[in-house]
C-alpha cells in the first residue's frame, strides 16, 4: 500500500512540472511574436519621389522623321597596281588630300624597265625588216607570202612595246580623281599583287548622311526630299536632300537605306561621323507631344513613359513613338492630351509608385 501511494504522488508531481513548462513556453512564445510585432509597426515609411513632370499636348505642327545614321563619303576607290611588285615608295599619308593624277606608291621598276628594252629592241628589228624588205615587195620579186610574214612581225612587235610601256607605267599608282586618301594598305618593302587594294581614295567635297528608314514609315519618304543633318561632333547642323532610297529592305531590321546628299566645301564632314537625320513629312497631322526626355525605355528595350495618376501614383504606359518636333516627342498612343508625364526625378521609377510634384504650377503651366 505504502509503493502504491508513492508512486501515484510521483506521477502527480511530473505532470504539474510539465504543465508549468508548457505555460512558460506559450507566455514566452507570446511575448516574442508581440516584441517582434512591435518593431515591425515601428519600421519607417519612405517617403514619396519627388518628380518633375509636363502636360502632354496636342499639336498640328508637321512631323519630323529622326533616325540616326553615319556620313559616308559620296565616292569611294580602291585602288590596287594592275602589276605585280616589291613596293618601292609610298608617296601619301592617310588623311591627305591629293589631285588627279598625283604618283601615290610605286614598285620597283628595273625588270619593267629590262623587258621594255628587250621589247623595243625587237620592234626596231621588225621595223628594219620592213624597210628593207618593202622595196621587194614593190617590184614584185618577194613572195607574198614572206612579206605577210613581216608584215605581222612588226604589228605584233608594236603590240608588244605597247604592253611593255603600260607595264612599266603601272608601277607608279596614282589618283583618278582629286580626293583624300581613307586607307594605305601596303608599305614600303612590300609585296604587291593585282587585285587588293593598296589606297582607298575618297570624295567627299559632297557626303552622304546614311540612315535606316523604317518599312512603317519608308511611304512617306522619296528623292529630291528636303532633309536636315545634325551632327553633334560638330556642334552644327547641314541642309541636305535624300538623293537615294533602297529597294530591298535589311533583313533583320525591316529597314530600307535612305542616303541624304549634303554639301561639304569645308571638310568638316568626315567620313563615320554620327549624324541624326530629320525628313520633313508633308502631311500635318494631330499628334501628341511630350517632352523628349518623358520617353523611356523599358526592360524590353520598348519606348514608355510614366503619367502622373490622380492619385500620386506612377502608371507606366507604353507608347508608339511617330516623330520629332522642336518641343518634343509625337506619340500615336498611350498618353492623352493633358496628362502629367515624369521629366525628371529618380531613375528608380516603378509602376504604382507613390510620388510628389516638385513643382505644382509649372505642371498645371
Amino acid at each position: 500500500m505504502d509503493e502504491g501511494r508513492a508512486l501515484r504522488v510521483d506521477r502527480e508531481r511530473g505532470s504539474k512540472r510539465r504543465w508549468h513548462a508548457g505555460l512558460a513556453l506559450g507566455v514566452g512564445l507570446v511575448s516574442l511574436a508581440e516584441t517582434g510585432c512591435g518593431r515591425a509597426a515601428a519600421l519607417p515609411v519612405a517617403p514619396p519621389q519627388a518628380v518633375q513632370v509636363a502636360a502632354a499636348r496636342q499639336t498640328d505642327s508637321a512631323r519630323d522623321l529622326r533616325m540616326s545614321g553615319t556620313i559616308e563619303a559620296e565616292r569611294s576607290s580602291s585602288l590596287s597596281f594592275s602589276v605585280p611588285g616589291t613596293v618601292e615608295e609610298v608617296l601619301v599619308q592617310e588623311g591627305e588630300a591629293v589631285r588627279r593624277g598625283q604618283a601615290l606608291a610605286s614598285l620597283s621598276s628595273r625588270s619593267y624597265r629590262d623587258a621594255l628594252g628587250i621589247t623595243k629592241a625587237k620592234a626596231d628589228q621588225a621595223e628594219d625588216a620592213y624597210r628593207r624588205l618593202e622595196p621587194m615587195h614593190r617590184n614584185h620579186t618577194l613572195p607574198e607570202i614572206k612579206w605577210v610574214e613581216v608584215e605581222a612581225g612588226v604589228q605584233q612587235a608594236r603590240l608588244s612595246l605597247s604592253m611593255a610601256q603600260k607595264n612599266l607605267d603601272d608601277t607608279i599608282l596614282r589618283a583618278p580623281e582629286a580626293g583624300f586618301v581613307a586607307r594605305r594598305n601596303v608599305e614600303a618593302g612590300a609585296t604587291a599583287i593585282p587585285g587588293p587594294p593598296a589606297i582607298v581614295l575618297v570624295q567627299t567635297r559632297t557626303v552622304l548622311a546614311t540612315a535606316p528608314v523604317p518599312e512603317t514609315q519608308v511611304a512617306g519618304v522619296r528623292r529630291g526630299q528636303q532633309a536636315r543633318v545634325v551632327v553633334a561632333a560638330l556642334g552644327r547642323t547641314f541642309e541636305g536632300a535624300v538623293r537615294e532610297l533602297g529597294v530591298v529592305a535589311n533583313p533583320l531590321t525591316r529597314t530600307y537605306a535612305a542616303k541624304v546628299a549634303v554639301q561639304n566645301p569645308d571638310g568638316a564632314l568626315r567620313v563615320g561621323m554620327v549624324a541624326e537625320v530629320f525628313l520633313r513629312q508633308q502631311n500635318p497631322t494631330l499628334a501628341v507631344v511630350v517632352p523628349h526626355e518623358a520617353v523611356r525605355v523599358d526592360e524590353s528595350g520598348k519606348p514608355c513613359v510614366y503619367v502622373v495618376g490622380k492619385d500620386r501614383r506612377l502608371q507606366r504606359r507604353a507608347v508608339g513613338v511617330t516623330g520629332f518636333l522642336g518641343e518634343g516627342t509625337a506619340l500615336s498612343e498611350g498618353v492623352s492630351a493633358g496628362e502629367q508625364v515624369v521629366t525628371s526625378g529618380s531613375p528608380m521609377l516603378a509602376d504604382g509608385m507613390l510620388v510628389k510634384v516638385a513643382d505644382e504650377r509649372a505642371a498645371r503651366d
